[in-house]
């Protein structure tokens, strides 16, 4: 990456999905993501990582998209069996430049990259279903602990809009919506 001040500076990006504070420059783009790879614990996907930058409008999907290639073409990304690592590289780039992203960008960027390890974590631990009835979807959730079924639920929902919303909220927190319905059960 870059040195030059004024490059990183300069809005060069598509803006389109992009919320106020989001990242209009590739140079930036390509630090956020490279700082990204270089905090999380366990490393993530290409699609994963492109969805942490979506999910507050921080980085243009196409722009997003675009800067990953290039910093695994240049590397400081590498891919290895799906999962994007930060090189030495990289790890250069985002020491000496990540002052240049602001603050409330990385830490969000980087949160929303977490919460999306920990829902595919949780998801892979639990299991929701969601299935089309008459009038709507019937949302099963099953609570598993070392493959036993500790609760299988089935809530139902108009529309698939709330049906996946339900689904994301679950698997936000499943040990909480497990230890409520047994509270209010033994209670």
């Amino acid at each position: 990456m870059d040195n030059n001040f004024s490059e990183i500076n300069d809005f060069d990006a598509f803006s389109a999905g992009v919320e106020p504070g989001g990242l209009r420059n590739t140079t930036q783009i390509k630090l956020l993501i490279t700082f990204i790879a270089g905090r999380l614990k366990e490393p993530v996907s290409s699609d994963m990582m492109l969805e942490a930058l979506q999910v507050h409008g921080l980085a243009n999907y196409f722009e997003a998209t675009q800067a990953l290639d290039e910093l695994i073409a240049n590397g400081n990304i590498s891919l290895a069996e799906g999962k994007l690592y930060i090189t030495p590289k990289g790890r250069l780039s985002v020491a000496e430049l990540s002052e240049d992203i602001p603050r409330s960008v990385k830490e969000t960027a980087l949160a929303d990259a977490i919460n999306l390890q920990l829902m595919e974590k949780r998801e892979g631990e639990n299991s929701v279903e969601i299935e089309p009835v008459k009038n709507g979807f019937n949302v099963t959730f099953k609570v598993i602990h070392k493959n036993n079924v500790l609760m299988s639920l089935t809530v139902y929902a108009a529309d698939l809009e709330q049906a996946q919303i339900i689904k994301h909220n679950f698997l936000k927190e499943p040990s909480r919506v497990y230890s409520t319905v047994v509270t209010t059960l033994f209670i």
